[in-house]
């Protein structure tokens, strides 16, 4: 259940990302953070650690997973609703993914392209740590 949620809400975001006509691709991805970054607010200390853990880790998935099994079942619960809630319309963060999609007129055929190169634009960044690991996780190497 939890990587399909993952997959869903990554799809969508990259989908969006994938938008490219008009800025580049820090400019995009510091958006996309702007929106992932909604969730902190519904987020527990322990939950974003999952996600600082999971987006410098060798394997992001399996560090995921591993610290998703750690926490609290109702920290777990609250962090599967809020990556649920990316999905629903009329969310914050849908909306702000929406708005990107918007702004950035643009798609790509290559998510996992795409994925890579948001990857790359991140690498640096601070506070962007569910994003980066949602990215981390489903992009293959």
């Amino acid at each position: 259940m939890r990587i399909t949620l993952i997959a869903i809400v990554f799809f969508g975001a990259l989908f969006t990302a994938g938008c490219k006509s008009s800025g580049s691709d820090t400019a995009i991805a510091t958006d996309m953070c702007g929106c992932f970054n909604m969730l902190k607010d519904s987020l527990p200390a322990e939950a974003i650690s999952v996600f600082q853990k999971a987006s410098v880790a060798g394997n992001p998935q399996e560090t995921y997973e591993k610290e998703m099994r750690n926490l609290k079942p109702e920290i777990a619960l609250k962090v599967a609703q809020a990556l649920m809630s990316t999905t629903k319309k009329g969310s914050p963060v849908n909306d702000c993914l929406k708005k990107m999609d918007e702004k950035y007129k643009t798609n790509t055929n290559d998510q996992q392209e795409m994925g890579k190169r948001m990857i790359t634009a991140l690498k640096d960044k601070k506070d962007c740590e569910i994003m980066l690991a949602l990215m981390r996780m489903n992009v293959k190497k």
